[in-house]
């Protein structure tokens, strides 16, 4: 690698002055032009997870993130690079399926490639001392500054490590900075000041911003971590919480009870402060711009917002993300506390949804959904007009006549055209009939010529097609709807309507699809929404797809990195303090 290229931190926000001091101002904006001295650091939170399960290293004693993070942030993540056997070789398993990581020396080979504008290397300057964790810290700013981060790295051999800050300092972006070696809590902390350009753009030696506020780049190594931070500031109270003299977020007790809702045998976590964050939006809704917009008098059920985890970790199937919410309760709406507390299972409209759809969405509580926007909206003059012209709301709308139970699904045809169709619960057949039919009657509103329903049967089942004048490819695009046994059908064509009666008819569901019967197994096990596609067919649909369609241009067709997916699940849960999900990729 070239020594004289990329080096320098990302930007943050300086931490508030010691007290005695004056106030110290704005930091210089490093973050944005000079990002690339954390670059490494991002790529190694994606990567490192994989490159160290995968390559399988035997690590020495390290130091630990967690104790030196401070209470203060409020966004973390850590990936373990030394996890659990099962951990590891299910990652293994999965990481070698792809041609371009389908062994250890291709894998460090990616790794090298993601660092190479750095002016240093994963396998020479990395690896050689990388421990067991990786993470980063930021916190959300009050203003509209850059948002204080720091990237850590436990280390196994910190003068190995030291060798390389020293070699991102001494490249290109390092050069327009003025380095120097500061002490705070007996640690060494080295400081970057960004030099002042000439009138040509040219960094001038030796000019250098006098207050701590321009030092917009830090690094040091705290108990055999190394420690990249966008100021001094910030390396101070990483030292502090390390010393005891800080409050430590692993010590907070909104951490652990959102940590305690996910999977602790994982590959990596990322938690969100959310009470934190609620104080910051509520502070912007504070300034000039945001009072002077109507309707905004508030975050409703966003301000019940506690925390968020999302913990990653590896199975024998392929990746899961576990994620959860913490909400207070006290602090929701009634129509969301209903919605929480009664979520239902969307199981019975699975069932309609074809074998041969690539994809679905479905959940039960559609109709708690609903009233909870529209109490959130409040009591809009605009808002019930508009909800009461569909028929949703008023004296003959259907809300109060929906089940709960909704999905959307679709299929791709071999030209790359999509199908689907909604399918929505109801306990008024009628109101249903109703409700489609002035849907599709206000679609055709403004459009030239006048379109005309026509009515026929399938299986004893009254079918309505409405052709919309204007649209020209109506074997492709030919809305059809249908009200059967509890349920109301609007495809995108009489066939794909004909599909999703037979799939009920005979019992031909996605349920007895292969794929999805794998993806549902490792799924959470009572969900009350579910997001699928197969992403085996999807890419099957690609190659098939007709030269000169939009996929072309894609060049999907030729990614052999694609082959090894099979499928992607989400589901999700909740209780009345919160929600759950679970994200899954399927892997061959």
């Amino acid at each position: 690698m070239n020594p004289d290229d990329d080096l320098t931190p990302a930007p943050l926000e300086p931490a508030s002055p010691e007290p005695g001091m004056a106030p110290i101002p704005v930091a210089t904006n490093w973050w944005t032009p000079s990002r690339r001295f954390l670059i490494p650091g991002a790529a190694l939170v994606v990567a490192g997870t994989v490159a160290a399960g995968a390559l399988l290293l035997v690590l020495k004693p390290a130091g630990s993130i967690e104790k030196m993070v401070p209470a203060t942030v409020d966004v973390y993540a850590i990936a373990n690079l030394d996890p659990s056997a099962s951990q590891k070789l299910n990652l293994l398993r999965a990481v070698h399926r792809f041609p371009d990581t389908s062994t250890d020396q291709k894998l460090s080979q990616q790794l090298d490639k993601a660092l190479k504008d750095t002016g240093i290397s994963f396998t020479g300057d990395v690896q050689p001392w990388l421990g067991p964790q990786i993470g980063v810290a930021v916190s959300v700013p009050s203003s509209g500054s850059d948002a204080p981060a720091a990237f850590f790295a436990a280390s196994r051999d910190d003068v190995k490590a030291r060798a390389m800050l020293t070699k991102l300092q001494a490249g290109s972006e390092g050069k327009k900075y003025n380095w120097h070696d500061t002490t705070y809590g007996n640690v060494t902390i080295t400081v970057g000041s960004p030099i002042a350009p000439t009138s040509s753009g040219v960094p001038r030696a030796g000019v250098v911003k006098p207050s701590i506020a321009s030092r917009a780049a830090a690094y040091t190594i705290v108990d055999h971590v190394v420690v990249i931070a966008s100021s001094e500031a910030l390396i101070r109270e990483i030292i502090d919480a390390d010393q005891g003299r800080a409050a430590r977020l692993v010590d907070s007790t909104d951490y652990k009870a959102t940590l305690a809702k996910v999977p602790s045998d994982r590959l990596a976590m990322v938690y969100l402060n959310g009470k934190s964050m609620v104080s910051h939006l509520k502070g912007q809704l504070t300034t000039p711009l945001a009072a002077g917009l109507a309707g905004i008098k508030g975050l409703g059920d966003a301000e019940a917002f506690q925390g968020a985890a999302l913990a990653l970790s590896a199975r024998p199937e392929g990746v899961v993300a576990d994620m959860a919410i913490r909400l207070d309760a006290g602090k929701l709406s009634s129509s969301s506390r209903e919605a929480l507390a009664h979520p239902g299972n969307p199981k019975a409209v699975i069932g309609w949804i074809p074998s041969s759809s690539d994809g679905f969405l479905a959940f039960a509580s559609l109709n708690r959904t609903i009233q909870s926007l529209l109490d959130q909206a409040g009591s809009q003059p605009s808002t019930r007009m508009a909800t009461d012209s569909i028929g949703l709301t008023g004296p003959q709308g259907i809300l109060p006549h929906l089940t709960g139970d909704v999905a959307l699904e679709a299929a791709l045809d071999k030209s790359f055209v999509p199908a689907g169709a909604v399918i929505i619960g109801t306990d008024d057949a009628d109101r249903m009939r109703s409700f489609l039919g002035g849907i599709l009657g206000l679609a055709s509103q403004g459009q030239a010529g006048q379109s005309k329903a026509q009515t026929a049967t399938y299986r004893g089942v009254a079918i309505t097609t409405m052709a919309l004048s204007g649209i020209s490819l109506q074997d492709q695009f030919l809305p059809a709807f249908a009200v059967l046994d509890g349920m109301g059908v609007l495809a995108s064509t009489p066939a794909e309507l004909k599909a999703v009666i037979d799939a009920h008819k005979d019992k031909r569901a996605i349920t007895g699809d292969a794929t999805y019967a794998a993806a549902a197994r490792v799924s959470l096990p009572d969900p009350s929404g579910v997001f699928y596609v197969d992403l085996g067919r999807i890419f099957k649909a690609v190659e098939a797809a007709p030269v000169g369609s939009p996929v072309n241009s894609l060049h999907l067709k030729t990614d052999k990195n694609l082959a090894p997916l099979r499928g992607f699940i989400v589901t999700s849960a909740s209780t009345p303090d919160g929600m759950v999900e679970r994200f899954i990729v399927l892997v061959n």
